[in-house]
Parts: C-alpha cells; structure tokens; sequence
C-alpha cells in the first residue's frame, strides 16, 4: 500500500483488527483544533502528514464496475448570507489541504441560509469553498475574505461533491499517496499513479477519482482521519473505498 513519510509523529490509538498490515504506518501529532478557520481567526499550520508511495511490481487486475448508473456531477451553488454587524459568517472550514477548503461545521447565519433556504441548497458537510463574492479562493488567506466587517450580506459559492464507492481487488498497489492531519474531515488523494485506483478510473471513468478528492471510509468504516489511516493499513484481499470527490 504505502510507507510512511519519515517525518512523522504520534497517532490517537490505533484501531483493533483481525487483519493488520504492516506495509506501512502513520503518525502525527495532537493538533486540537488547527487546521481550520472560524473567518476571523487563522490558526497555526500543523505539521502535515504525507505518505509516499510504494509501488509493487504485482500485476494489477482490472477492477469491474459494480452497476451500470451514471454518477451525478458535483453540483455548484451559490448562497447570499446575512450577516450583522460583527457577526461571522457562522462557518468553520478545515484548511489542512492548502488549495482546498471545505466546510467542517455551521452556525450563526450559516445555519440561518440553511434554516431558510429552499430544499437541496443547504451548506452541508465537506462543501467546498470555491468563492467569496465571485472571488476564487484557497486555505490561505481566507479568514481575511470572510471577515464581515460592514458588510450585511456575503455570497458564497460552494462545490458539492459526489459520494463515490471504489471496489479494489488484490494483488497490486493502491497506487495513491495520502496527506491529512489529525484534524482533517476524512484523508484527501495527494498524488495518483499507477495502481488498482488508476486501473479502477480506467475501467470505470463515471466513478473515476482524482487529486484532493477525500477519502472517508474504508471497507464501510467511516471516521476521523486515524480511524481511516488505520484502516487503510488491515492487510485485506478486498478494499472498497468511499470517496467524496469533487
């Protein structure tokens, strides 16, 4: 599967299981609640975590598709907060992937728009946030663009991604690296080579997956990143990946 990035660090504890693989593992260390925003107030970054990749010379099968449904596209929307005084906008986005911010919890007038708003253009968990009055945003710098300061209203333009399962048979490499930290919603695709993922695009490309797109359950369990990191090391003849991507 992976080795570890020699800079590592301590895990929560790791998950019992019946099949343990010893092809890799991960560490990092308590990072609270870094990682993530509240608009007003950037935390310290965290050391991040990254796995390498380590590729096998196993011939890889041809993962098969599961069924014949056509997935649906991310759906992109856009929300007009009303925001009061010095109110923030109510959302806290985890920020540990630079160039990719997605929303990790809502109050104040974000759960107001939602409370509100018509069926189907809720914020929901893991939206990405693609704007902030029609400019393009990343993790850096956002707190300042979210600031309300005399503002009443701020329009928002989020990214809703699209729940894909990945069905992985062995032998082979998953062929991807991972990068999280301890406080991150799921694990997220860093890199994408050769491998039973890059087989399974091919063979199934309306389920395909790519870079940043998260990772947030593993044979069925779903949990924070330790859980899915640990997870990903049961040394298993199957792995079906759930994955959100975008």
């Amino acid at each position: 599967l992976f080795r570890s990035s020699p800079s590592s660090v301590a895990l929560a504890p790791a998950i019992e299981s019946e099949c343990k693989c010893p092809m890799w593992s991960c560490c990092c260390t308590d990072a609270g609640a870094e990682g993530e925003i509240t608009v007003k107030e950037q935390l310290a970054n965290q050391t991040l975590v990254k796995t390498e990749k380590a590729l096998g010379e196993d011939e890889i099968p041809p993962s098969q598709s599961t069924d014949g449904c056509t997935q649906p596209a991310s759906q992109i929307y856009e929300v007009d907060l009303e925001v009061e005084h010095e109110d923030v906008c109510g959302l806290t986005l985890d920020t540990t992937n630079d160039t990719f911010p997605i929303v990790k919890t809502m109050k104040g007038a974000a759960q107001a728009w939602n409370n509100a708003c018509p069926s189907g253009m809720e914020i929901k968990l893991y939206d990405r946030l693609l704007k902030v009055e029609d400019e393009d945003v990343v993790s850096h710098g956002i707190a300042q663009k979210l600031e309300s300061k005399d503002k009443k209203k701020l329009k928002l333009t989020f990214k809703r991604p699209v729940e894909k399962e990945l069905l992985l048979k062995k032998p082979g490499q998953l062929g991807i690296t991972i990068n999280y930290k301890k406080s991150s919603l799921g694990i997220w695709i860093a890199t994408l080579g050769e491998g039973l993922v890059m087989s399974w695009n091919q063979a199934n490309p309306d389920k395909a997956v790519r870079e940043d797109d998260r990772i947030i359950a593993v044979n069925g369990v779903r949990g924070d990143s330790n859980t899915i990191v640990t997870r990903l090391r049961e040394n298993c003849d199957t792995v079906i990946l759930t994955v959100l991507s975008y």
